[in-house]
């Protein structure tokens, strides 16, 4: 009997067992699935949480089926009572209710065996089987759905271990438990994590006083009202074509080009629409909060490449990719990630209240006392009680895998091998992985973020339940 390890049980690991449920083939499998106790079914973003917490994405781009693109909606409707969501940014926590319960009926009908314990270590033998161990628990196995979820959390300015510094935020309201009335909270990021703070902090808290730091002092765009429309030129069809005439490559130029195109289609004058929002500061999101159509139409041009955007991204030679993250990429993802209108409200309340300040130019963060005192370039100081990490995940595996066992001997033993653009490197689109050992390793498939260096963009639903969906289908 053909033995297969799921491992990590969040959103990239429920598409895939969902999908197996899609397939005879599956039924006749001895399947394992290896989980933290602590988020089985939800991973890390969507445990069990404050319901002030929301998705940036629509309810209905969130479906982990691919043979139902509303289920969350529906979900929604039965079980919450919310009618009409497809355009609503529904509660994280309900998301990660709705994953536990598709986990469990797929779990129902395949019926694997649950291992709640965190795999320390993988090893190949010979014959190609790969062997999982835990701290418990030795298996062999024919296959691995390597589904091991965020990576961890960057700590650039070397806090980690603080008593005042929240270094993981989640789940908010155990993480955030010990800030007391009347503190002076610093938010490190001004990315979506530092927004869920925001608004958890505004509602829990009385007499806070919130100071975002950054660099840049950048926050996403505002998410406009997408159309519903086709791309003209932005297309798979394209890509492909160009490809052919250009010994397997595309240059960025060209793909620029058919950018420009694509909004000229639309009627976007993109070069005024980029200019007129080129800060992303407070004014910046006042503006978009009005804004008359022209940013939903661009944000749903970029929002339409989801499905063939690491087929655009391996087109691009390495200088090419390398000149798109010096030169475009903090602005694609600006518009790529927007934030909830309802959020950048809050976030122009507290600060015309005072109760939000917005500090760029970050430079150092002190330990003072128990506290901290963050300087800016500028000379300036400020001082606050706690400091909470909103800097997102550490995608370079040669620095972060030390925060995980299983990382940590994957490299040591060279069974993977690290992407020059993040994660860890796998063949596109099979998701094999690439090893300096063994070559191309066909019975480890690697998911979700650990190959986002290649699949640029998936951090997005869609683009794992759909990925998982093909990897399942390929493999059956």
């Amino acid at each position: 009997m053909t033995k297969i390890a799921i491992v990590g049980m969040g959103a990239a690991g429920v598409s895939v067992l969902h999908a197996m449920t899609k397939f005879p083939e599956y039924a006749d499998a001895e399947i394992i699935i290896y989980t933290d106790p602590d988020t089985f079914g939800t991973g890390l973003p969507y445990q069990p949480d404050t319901s002030i917490l929301l998705l940036n994405q629509r309810a209905e781009t969130m479906s982990i089926k691919v043979e139902d693109p509303l289920d969350f909606v529906k979900w929604a409707a039965v079980n919450k009572g919310f009618n009409d969501g497809e355009k609503a940014h529904l509660p994280r926590t309900w998301y990660g209710e709705y994953l536990q319960e598709t986990m469990n009926k797929a779990i129902e009908i395949l019926k694997p065996t649950i291992i709640k314990e965190e795999v320390q270590d993988l090893s190949i033998k010979i014959d190609g089987a790969i062997i999982l161990k835990t701290l418990n628990s030795e298996k062999q196995v024919n296959m691995v759905h390597l589904c091991i979820g965020h990576l961890p959390y960057q700590d650039p300015y070397h806090l980690k271990g603080h008593p005042s510094f929240i270094y993981n935020p989640y789940p908010t309201y155990e993480k955030l438990e010990a800030i007391p009335n009347g503190s002076r909270v610093g938010i490190v990021g001004t990315g979506l994590t530092g927004i869920d703070m925001m608004r958890y902090l505004l509602r829990k808290r009385e007499g806070i006083k919130i100071y975002f730091f950054s660099d840049t002092g950048t926050f996403s765009s505002v998410r406009g009202e997408e159309p519903d429309d086709a791309l003209n030129y932005l297309t798979l069809e394209q890509l492909e074509r160009e490809k052919k005439h250009n010994n397997g490559f595309v240059y960025l130029s060209k793909m620029i080009e058919w950018f420009k195109l694509e909004c000229e289609d639309k009627e976007i004058n993109v070069g005024a629409l980029l200019n007129r929002y080129s800060k992303g500061d407070i004014d910046d999101l006042k503006a978009q909060l009005t804004d008359e159509g022209q940013l939903g139409m661009l944000q749903m041009i970029i929002h339409a490449m989801d499905p063939y955007l690491a087929d655009y991204w391996l087109a691009l030679n390495e200088t090419d990719k390398k000149q798109y993250f010096h030169d475009y990429r903090a602005d694609f993802e600006r518009f790529r990630s927007p934030i909830p209108s309802e959020s950048i409200s809050e976030l122009l309340e507290g600060c015309e209240s005072g109760k939000i300040s917005i500090h760029k130019e970050l430079k150092a963060i002190a330990d003072v006392q128990g506290a901290f005192d963050v300087s800016f370039e500028n000379g300036k100081n400020i001082q606050v009680d706690y400091l909470i990490n909103a800097t997102g995940q550490d995608k370079n595996i040669e620095k972060s895998y030390n925060n995980s066992k299983l990382l940590n001997n994957l490299l040591n033993k060279r069974i993977v091998q690290p992407e020059v653009f993040g994660g860890i490197q796998v063949i596109w689109p099979t998701s094999q992985a690439v090893s300096q050992r063994y070559g191309i390793i066909s019975n480890l498939v690697i998911h979700g973020q650990l190959i986002s260096g290649l699949q640029y963009g998936n951090n997005t639903v869609g683009m794992i339940r759909d990925h998982a969906y093909r990897v399942v289908k390929i493999n059956k």
